[in-house]
């Protein structure tokens, strides 16, 4: 890993968000490729930190609890658990350079053993 991580699905209108960061209603409907593929990609990346919290569908009127919070990376990407979800459920915008990258891995992100340290390069302070 070389400089930090980047953020993607940190969306400042959520309960979890990251203040500077997109919104979800300006990400919504503009993902059109492999829904199937990226949302894989996303859900096997490194649980970086787990939370003891769930989050909820904001696109919902009635926001169901639909998942537990956790931190997850590919060692490039950083993204909160709730990011695929709404990929596929909302087909949430996806940065080309994360999906030409989750392609080249055939769908599957690299692995990291629990004690790898990705302080250093995280976007935001904590």
């Amino acid at each position: 890993m070389t400089g930090k991580l980047k953020p993607i699905g940190f969306y400042c209108d959520t309960e979890y968000g990251v203040s500077m960061q997109p919104t979800l209603a300006g990400s919504i409907g503009k993902f059109s490729g492999n829904t199937e593929g990226i949302v894989s990609y996303l859900r096997a990346g490194h649980h970086y930190e787990v939370s003891g919290s769930g989050f909820r569908d904001e696109c919902h009127p009635e926001k169901p609890v639909i998942g537990a919070l956790s931190i997850q990376t590919d060692g490039v990407w950083i993204w909160p658990s709730s990011y695929p979800y709404y990929v596929e459920n909302y087909q949430a915008e996806v940065p080309d350079d994360l999906l030409r990258l989750a392609e080249a891995c055939d769908w599957v992100p690299p692995s990291f053993s629990d004690d790898v340290d990705f302080e250093d390069f995280l976007p935001f302070e904590e």
